[in-house]
């Protein structure tokens, strides 16, 4: 994910090549002075993008803290949110994954208003965050299961006992849009289970796909982290979510 070679410099404002004309000029201005130590040359690219898109004046004012740091060295600042995804507790990860989404919304919506980012790394970067809250979300789901017994006390939680999710449509192809949904498919090995067990595992695993699907798109303080659809499956109106 290390684009930044190609442009000699890691800083956000050294590579601006474009500046979006504000729409709204005064809620452009309100943008700016809200931020602390913001540097002069992204001033523009802030009032631009927060004078013509109220989502994101509204993102520079939930995030303006961990934004300005952020400009530093973009790149970075999403390598740490994507390092600290795995780390949060299944309790909190509905709330985390919501400030982290606004976070990667605003810090790629800045950068490809502002030219900073090609296409291919803002819609890379929009994939990325999801294939790791896809993959936070069912690893410590399979592990709640586990220890409520509802899955073999043997199952391997580091890969998600073995569940496989494939990502299709734009995700898939690591071209997600800043709206997009996700389409999934959600798939478990039998055979790593005995087979008189297989009603249970494969109810488990539903209740995995099902609980995922809620975190992800549920509707609660802070937006939703992604719409999932999970009809592209083969025969959807018949066949179980996993």
């Amino acid at each position: 994910m290390t684009h930044a070679h190609h442009c000699g410099t890691m800083t956000f404002s050294a590579r601006i090549t474009r500046s979006p004309r504000p729409f709204d000029a005064e809620r452009g201005q309100d943008a700016v002075n809200g931020l602390i130590g913001v540097p002069q040359q992204i001033a523009g690219v802030i009032a631009g993008a927060a004078g013509c898109s109220p989502y994101l004046a509204e993102l520079l004012r939930l995030e303006g803290e961990w934004i300005v740091p952020a400009f530093d060295d973009p790149e970075a600042a999403v390598a740490q949110l994507m390092a600290e995804i795995p780390e949060v507790s299944l309790q909190d990860l509905p709330v985390a994954l919501r400030r982290c989404k606004r976070r990667i919304a605003l810090l790629s919506g800045l950068a490809d208003l502002g030219g900073v980012w090609p296409l291919e790394t803002v819609t890379q970067v929009l994939t990325d965050f999801a294939d790791a809250a896809v993959g936070a979300t069912i690893t410590k789901l399979v592990a709640a299961e586990v220890l409520r017994g509802k899955l073999p006390s043997n199952t391997d939680l580091a890969d998600a006992g073995g569940m496989v999710v494939l990502a299709m449509g734009k995700m898939g192809a690591g071209e997600l849009n800043y709206s997009s949904d996700i389409d999934l498919i959600c798939l478990f090995d039998e055979t790593r289970f005995d087979p008189d067990d297989y009603h249970e595992v494969r109810s488990a695993f539903i209740r995995v796909t099902r609980k995922m699907t809620a975190i992800l798109s549920d509707l609660r303080e802070g937006g939703y982290v992604f719409r999932t659809d999970l009809r592209l499956r083969p025969d959807a109106s018949v066949t179980p979510v996993c």
